[in-house]
């Protein structure tokens, strides 16, 4: 007996016995046929059933309602999205016939006799029949491909089975000359909100959007494969792993500058979207695990919102799971994820579980199950363990490094002059002329430096007509900053611009606080207020990216949270943004200078970097830095950039990627902001740790691509090299006068050797001696006027930096070189102290 239908076209379920299916399905699978209209799905179920499918019809509302409509384990739903992505090209054409959508099906359009029309939405029985023999089809090659469990069966994912299939047929070959397919997916981080906000048609509307920037930015012969879930996925062919990168970058890059337009109802939205990309090199895995892994790299990435790819990477170590995965998907995944790495494929490598030392030093469980075959073995097993563990802290310490860089830098020069001149080679005199040479340029570039310095670029003229809408962000790790942040939103909130002004808090914080609720009635009171918790962040660049999604601003300034900025601060920069310039950094001044000695240094110190040295390197070099805070950025170009969680100093690492990409930065004495700086020793060496290690890191990152730069013209390049390459080797260079006039004391021989008791020796010590002289006399002349009636601090800045901060500096140079190159990254908070109402501040807000 044929099927029924009536009028409307109700379709009822055949009495009669079904055909031989084809094919044997898994046992225990069922069919969920879950479309908008409830006729479409009856007939699908049908034709389903006609193959020996056990299939039943549940609508998406009647999903929502619960019970017994819950997804079972073993079971595929068919939804709308799945339906229409096995529509036959051929039927499609460019547009395709589904388009998903909430309004209810409309009838179709033709009369008795006429072809049907589709409406948006709705299906015709003849797409129907095609979409059931392409799910029986693709049922039936899962379930041959994939035999472990019903638990991988995705439908979805069947041509980035065969096309990862493809790739993995390439062979070893390629992978050894470092040349690899690569299965990436692409998540966007709005898409839950646009769906709250604008329904399911603009968001798989904003997909085909995404798609088709994709496959014009990668070149792709065929458009990635949308999941159910919005996500992307498709494989790159084998290409070189920096390549795949680079093209993946470019590809966040344009994603995120643009702005894409939706349909919502009768009216068209904008979206600003954050794409978050994650990849894996296929390997030899099986392709389920593939696609379980660039999803969970994707949402790793997401959750840095920095628009770096995240690569999926083998490692003995467990994996720390992103929040968005499914339970028991560590399992499945195996690994960590790092962004900016190299490819690495196959089965995770390292030491096996239970052994976490080098060389496969076993760990204290295992040491101790070994230990039940001999009591008196396992005691000194236990022993043995327990020491290599205390050497391996002790090795990793601050102390040891510092003693390490000691040896390095002073206790080799002392053996290599010891052993030439036992061979009879005398390399002191030319060793002693470049150390001179050395400290005499370096000291020459910082009287230029100073001297420039002296007449700095000034801001434009204010352009006619009303300023644009400009947002600050404040970016804060809420427990060190609980007692300062009252006053800082205080001082933002007295901002003086004539555009509208939108200051957003972007914090992050382990477990809530009792200041949180005072947050919230700031923001109730001042409209242009906007507090924003991150969650899942642990750094100021997740933070910042995050307050770039709700960010209005034409321009955007960026501050660490105990800043307080001059009223007319953003008005002074706007100036600088007006005209051609992209980027401006302000001066930063000391607001707690008289707390401590030490806050007197730095206080000193900070006029000697941002009134003195930014200013004049900038028009030394041809272009400024960004320094973290006090900064303000085009707000299309911030988010463009963005800034990356796992840089030390993620300032500067977007400084330096803005300019290669020909971003402009000017530096502004006069853009003032008023700050608090470390008040012990211990949290200034904190600080400066990371500093130094942070410039390291982005000076082996893009040294030579500065050189090599299309961008840079010949005086940016020299900069480059200078920043990134020779204030990196100075630390080392600067000390070696000790070794050098060491090793001349203490082997004094009549007629060799260099005469160090000569004029040149007393050119050198006044040159050297000199520098912090100098700094600290630019630094007066130049300083913010609160700072500079302390006449005193300057005066034992002189000294201070002369004979013991200079040196101080550039051994935590040393140290932070040593634990770079050794992998250890670990991001310090600076503690704060209580503020201190600035006299400076006091006069400006006035």
């Amino acid at each position: 007996m044929g099927a029924e239908r009536g009028a409307a076209g109700r379709h009822r379920v055949r009495a009669a016995p079904r055909p031989a299916a084809v094919g044997a399905a898994p046992a225990g699978l069922r069919i969920r046929v879950s479309l908008r209209d409830r006729n479409e799905s009856e007939y699908l179920a049908d034709l389903l059933q006609d193959h020996g499918l056990a299939v039943r019809v549940a609508l998406p509302d009647e999903d929502e309602r619960g019970g017994d409509e819950q997804p079972a384990a073993n079971e595929i739903v068919v939804s709308q999205e799945l339906v229409a992505g096995l529509i036959p090209a051929a039927r499609r054409g460019d547009t395709p016939l589904i388009v998903p959508t909430d309004r209810p099906a409309a009838p179709p359009v033709g009369g008795p006799g006429e072809e049907q029309v589709p409406q948006p939405g709705r299906l015709t029985m003849h797409d129907l029949d095609a979409v059931a023999r392409r799910l029986v089809a693709t049922i039936q090659r899962r379930v041959e491909r994939n035999r472990r469990g019903l638990a991988q069966l995705a439908l979805e994912d069947e041509d980035i089975f065969d096309d990862v299939a493809v790739q993995q047929s390439a062979g070893r070959r390629l992978r050894l000359v470092g040349r690899e397919g690569v299965l990436v997916c692409l998540r966007v981080s709005e898409l839950g909100r646009v769906r709250e906000r604008l329904g399911a048609q603009a968001t798989w509307e904003l997909v085909g959007r995404i798609r088709d920037v994709t496959v014009t930015e990668l070149g792709l012969a065929r458009p990635p494969a949308p999941r159910s879930n919005g996500e992307l996925l498709w494989v790159l062919p084998a290409a070189p792993a920096a390549r795949a990168r680079k093209q993946l970058e470019q590809l966040g890059a344009a994603l995120a500058s643009r702005s894409v337009t939706v349909t919502a109802g009768d009216a068209e939205e904008h979206l600003r979207i954050t794409p978050a990309i994650g990849l894996v090199g296929v390997g030899r895995t099986d392709p389920a695990v593939l696609i379980s892994r660039a999803r969970a790299a994707a949402a790793t990435a997401a959750s840095r919102l920095d628009l770096e790819p995240c690569t999926w990477e083998p490692s003995g170590e467990p994996a720390e799971m992103p929040a968005e995965m499914p339970a028991g998907a560590g399992a499945l995944l195996g690994a960590p994820f790092v962004a900016g790495a190299p490819f690495v494929a196959g089965s995770p490598s390292g030491a096996p579980s239970g052994f976490d030392g080098p060389f496969g030093a076993p760990s204290g469980e295992v040491a101790a199950g070994l230990g039940g075959f001999s009591t008196g073995a396992g005691a000194g097993a236990g022993a043995a363990v327990a020491a290599w563990r205390t050497a391996r802290r002790w090795i990793g310490s601050t102390a040891a490094q510092a003693l390490l860089s000691v040896v390095l830098a002073v206790g080799l020069p002392y053996l290599y002059y010891t052993l030439t001149a036992q061979f009879g080679v005398d390399v002191l005199g030319p060793a002693y002329a470049f150390i001179v040479l050395a400290l005499v340029a370096t000291a020459g570039s910082i009287y230029v430096e100073g001297l420039l310095a002296l007449d700095p670029v000034r801001p434009p003229a204010l352009p006619p007509g009303d300023p644009p809408p400009a947002t600050v962000i404040i970016a804060a790790y809420l427990p060190n900053e609980s007692a300062t942040i009252i006053d800082t939103l205080e001082a933002f909130l007295r901002l003086r611009y004539a555009g509208p002004l939108q200051v957003i808090l972007a914090y992050n914080t382990p477990h809530a606080l009792p200041v949180e609720s005072v947050l919230q009635a700031m923001a109730h009171e001042h409209p242009r207020l906007v507090v924003l918790r991150v969650p899942g962040s642990t750094s100021k660049a997740q933070n910042v990216n995050a307050a770039l999604e709700i960010a209005t601003g034409h321009f955007t300034g960026v501050f660490d949270a105990d800043h307080h900025p001059a009223p007319d601060s953003v008005t002074r920069a706007w100036r600088w943004l007006a005209d051609s310039y992209d980027i401006v950094q302000g001066h930063c001044v000391i607001r707690n200078g008289g707390a401590s000695w030490l806050s007197r240094m730095v206080a000193v110190e900070f006029e000697s970097m941002y009134a003195v040295g930014h200013p004049g390197r900038a028009k030394l070099h041809g272009f400024g830095i960004f320094g973290g805070s006090n900064g303000y950025w085009r707000t299309d170009i911030l988010r463009r950039v963005r800034m990356r969680p796992r840089m030390l100093t993620e300032d500067i690492d977007s400084s330096v990627r803005s300019l290669l990409a020909g971003v402009r930065i000017a530096s502004d004495p006069a853009l003032l902001s008023f700050e608090l700086a470390p008040t012990t020793l211990r949290a200034l060496t904190r600080q400066r740790l990371r500093w130094a290690q942070g410039w390291f890191q982005v000076s082996r990152k893009y040294f030579g691509m500065a050189l090599a730069s299309p961008v840079l013209n010949r005086r940016q390049k020299a900069g480059a090299a200078f920043l990134f390459g020779w204030r990196e080797l100075y630390p080392w260079i600067s000390i070696q006068i000790f070794p050098l006039l060491g090793y001349l004391l203490l082997h004094p021989e009549p007629g060799q050797g260099v005469h160090w008791a000569m004029p040149f020796f007393l050119f050198l010590t006044l040159v050297t001696m000199g520098v912090g002289v100098a700094q600290s006399l630019f630094a007066y002349l130049l300083a913010h006027p609160d700072v500079r009636r302390r006449r005193r601090w300057f005066l034992v800045y002189a000294l201070f930096a002369g004979f013991f901060y200079t040196e101080y500096k550039n051994g935590l140079a040393r140290v932070a070189q040593i634990k770079e190159i050794g992998g250890e990254r670990q991001w310090r908070v600076t503690p704060r102290q209580v503020p201190v109402p600035s006299p400076a501040y006091r006069r400006e807000s006035a």
